[in-house]
């Protein structure tokens, strides 16, 4: 099987109260109850995620929900 490339997309993570997609190169942002992206990420959000921000990768995984995110080759 030829990989043809890749498709990428945030991985999701539950840590301080927030629901919210870590994207590689775009960082974090909260969603809603319902799985839908926040219209802003204040002060608040960022202030609240910071350590997990400093947090390796491995240790980030510890957070994550679902299995949905990262890329995929295709």
């Amino acid at each position: 099987m030829a990989i043809n490339g890749f498709m990428c997309g945030p991985r999701t993570y539950k840590y301080a109260g927030w629901v919210f997609e870590f994207h590689s190169f775009c960082g974090p942002w909260p969603l809603k109850k319902d799985g839908e992206l926040r219209k802003r990420a204040g002060r608040k959000f960022y202030n609240d995620i910071d350590k997990f921000c400093k947090m390796n990768e491995n240790r980030r995984e510890k957070y994550r929900v679902g299995t949905s995110g990262g890329c995929i080759p295709f």
